[in-house]
């Protein structure tokens, strides 16, 4: 735990603004990343584009404690899962529009098999098709779930910094609703 003094002094520091020569924002611009335990779920293709998103997330929220920086990295992963699945859905709806034409020519149909003629080529997507037809069948139930969780962290995000500055934060409140019909 912090001691007071050091609390009172990331205060101070924190309303200077932050770091602000090139070599200070080079250092510091890892901080975040430092338990970084949802790291795994970014593919090399996302590496930077994931690494903008969260040095936005923390110049946002400025997160203090691991807790905090859980959370920003929480929400930086569902804006990267919500980019996948907007880009799968994406594919899949390329695929549809402007799809690959063949015609069967039977040249050896006395062989028992023909060969095809590409008339058209149409879009080629960059994700296999059987994984955007998996996708797109349960794309809106995807977003809406990581747009939830999204929501959830930033939502809890800001009500431990509130409750960090001193503001009175009433405490979350919890529901279970159950769906099955039955009682219990």
């Amino acid at each position: 735990m912090a001691t007071e003094k050091q609390i009172e002094a990331n205060r101070e520091n924190a309303k200077k603004g932050g770091v602000k020569t090139s070599e200070g924002k080079a250092v510091s611009r890892w901080n975040a990343v430092q338990h970084s335990i949802l790291k795994e779920v970014v593919s090399e293709y996302e590496q930077e584009s994931y690494e903008g998103i969260l040095e936005q997330l923390v110049e946002r929220y400025r997160p203090e404690d691991i807790l905090e920086h859980m959370l920003v990295e929480r929400i930086g992963i569902c804006r990267l899962r919500l980019y996948r699945a907007a880009r799968a859905e994406n594919e899949y709806m390329r695929s549809v529009l402007n799809p690959r034409k063949v015609v069967a020519e039977n040249p050896f149909a006395n062989l028992g098999f023909s060969l095809e003629k590409v008339v058209h080529e149409g879009y080629v997507p960059l994700v296999h098709q059987e994984a955007i037809e998996k996708l797109s069948n349960v794309y809106l139930r995807y977003e809406t779930t990581i747009e939830n969780r999204m929501y959830k962290a930033i939502h809890e995000l800001e009500r431990l910094q509130a409750a960090r500055r001193g503001e009175a934060v009433p405490v979350p409140l919890a529901i279970e609703v159950n769906t099955s019909g039955q009682e219990g």
